[in-house]
């Protein structure tokens, strides 16, 4: 037992150092740069392999803040690599037609500040009323997502058959009694 909890123990130890090799960054994420006016588009800034505070969004100016802010955080570990990520998102739609930038976020990481680049957004007239909605990029698959999402087996169904066709009644005949003689 007490080799058991040892090697545990060394395993954590092994995969938080491997954590601290792996260097901090911190990016910045827009579903598109160009959205036509009445519409509205997702910001998400990604802090990976490191432990974040004080997280700083921008003012978002020329924009209304639809959504957000939404956070989500993952640890994977892929043959023996560490990497933990923490997520911030906004839903933005633009006030008014012209060309926008989203500034910086920031977030401290120890004794680091972290921020993004600045973004340009060009926002265009949308006289035909056309709705966008934010592209969903590609999830990584989880083990059981692979199951599920199989399309189903369906079972045969029968074929109906005819109801059968009723047959005319005949009319009862009479029995006759035979005596034997």
């Amino acid at each position: 037992m007490k080799r058991i909890i040892t090697f545990l123990f060394g395993f954590i130890i092994c995969l938080a150092l491997q954590a601290q090799e792996n260097q901090p960054s911190f990016s910045f994420e827009i579903s598109t740069d160009s959205i036509l006016m009445g519409n509205y588009f997702e910001v998400k800034f990604t802090l990976e392999n490191a432990n974040g505070k004080n997280f700083a969004a921008p003012t978002f100016e020329g924009f209304n803040v639809v959504g957000g802010p939404n956070s989500s955080m993952s640890t994977s570990i892929v043959n023996g690599v560490v990497t933990q990520s923490i997520s911030y998102s906004y839903y933005l739609e633009p006030k008014d037609i012209g060309q926008y930038w989203i500034e910086p976020a920031s977030i401290e990481t120890g004794d680091n500040i972290l921020e993004t680049t600045p973004i340009e957004v060009l926002v265009v007239p949308n006289p035909d009323g056309i709705k966008q909605y934010p592209q969903q990029r590609e999830q990584r698959r989880l083990f059981f997502d692979d199951f599920f999402s199989r399309p189903r087996m369906e079972m045969p169904q029968p074929t109906p058959q005819p109801a059968p066709k009723k047959q005319p009644q005949q009319p009862k005949k009479k029995k006759r009694k035979t005596v034997r003689i």
